[in-house]
């Protein structure tokens, strides 16, 4: 009995510690930004053993937006023909690495780390292992631009030398996460920052950002939380905290909407915010911290 409850702590303190362990923001960054379902053409590779004249892959969230699920399927006429590779992407705090794993149809399992390499791409060196035991390494490099993901796989010969071998571009057809719009807040245009902090905080919200010399504060109440603004915007607007405005604001601009104040929305990664206004001239904030 003492063992088992020795155990018991042991594994307990260990969860907590984990648990307490944040995951590197650019791999929640590319975590995010593969939720959905990507399309490829195959045409320059098709023949009669690999009939397929695109390719498919559909990511979504595993349990607690820790890890994300994917599969890579052919497509024939844009009818799935069968499942090739099941994925699965994660954050290994005891190795403090990104990794992917990946499960073959025949057997053949595929594991090993992401790295982030300058201009936002990411690359992979996965060991594979098929069922009769034989093993071979390959590589990957890939960069996701918005709605636009590019991939090249490679050869890992036993030099260390990366030997190409194809090169797709996919690109978005369904964004689960495209209108996910986060956090609301709203921000209110006041005359006076102190006497409306004063008369908030009356209400039991506390300030937990901002600075009342620059004629700004954050105030939030539980689940509550309301910005305010001081000669910063013309109107009482609403404020939305979304994971990527990048990908709401490709929505917005597809729908006709009007983008007005975009900030940050021509790099890859990073804050990025954008203003829309409802028919009834209400302001809308998208606000990517």
């Amino acid at each position: 009995m003492k063992t088992l409850i020795t155990t018991l702590l042991f594994l307990i303190t260990t969860h907590m510690a984990l648990s307490q362990q944040k995951i590197p923001k650019w791999f929640l960054e590319n975590m995010e930004q593969s939720i959905g379902t990507w399309i490829t053409d195959n045409s320059i590779y098709k023949n009669e053993n690999e009939p397929f004249d695109q390719y498919g892959m559909d990511w979504k969230w595993g349990i607690g937006k820790q890890s994300i699920t994917g599969n890579l399927y052919g497509l024939i006429n844009g009818k799935k023909q069968g499942k090739f590779w099941e994925f699965r992407q994660y954050w290994d705090f005891t190795q403090n690495k990104g990794i992917v794993a990946q499960y073959g149809g025949d057997g053949t399992v595929g594991i090993g780390p992401m790295i982030l390499k300058e201009g936002g791409q990411t690359e992979m060196i996965q060991e594979f292992i098929s069922p009769d035991g034989k093993k071979s390494m390959h590589g990957h490099r890939s960069v996701i631009n918005g709605n636009k993901f590019t991939s090249t796989s490679f050869d890992i010969l036993s030099d260390e030398t990366w030997k190409k071998r194809r090169s797709y571009t996919w690109y978005i057809t369904k964004n689960e996460k495209t209108m996910d719009l986060g956090t609301f807040s709203i921000s209110l245009a006041v005359k006076d920052i102190k006497a409306s902090k004063g008369f908030y905080e009356k209400l039991g919200f506390t300030m937990i950002d901002g600075n009342l010399d620059q004629k700004w504060a954050i105030l939030k109440n539980e689940n509550s939380k309301i910005g305010l603004f001081q000669g910063m915007f013309p109107a009482n607007t609403l404020t939305f905290t979304p994971k990527n405005a990048r990908n709401i604001h490709d929505t917005a601009k597809k729908e006709g909407l009007t983008i007005i104040m975009p900030k940050g929305l021509d790099k890859k990664n990073g804050p990025a915010s954008f203003m829309i206004t409802d028919p009834d001239g209400n302001p809308i904030l998208m606000d990517q911290h």
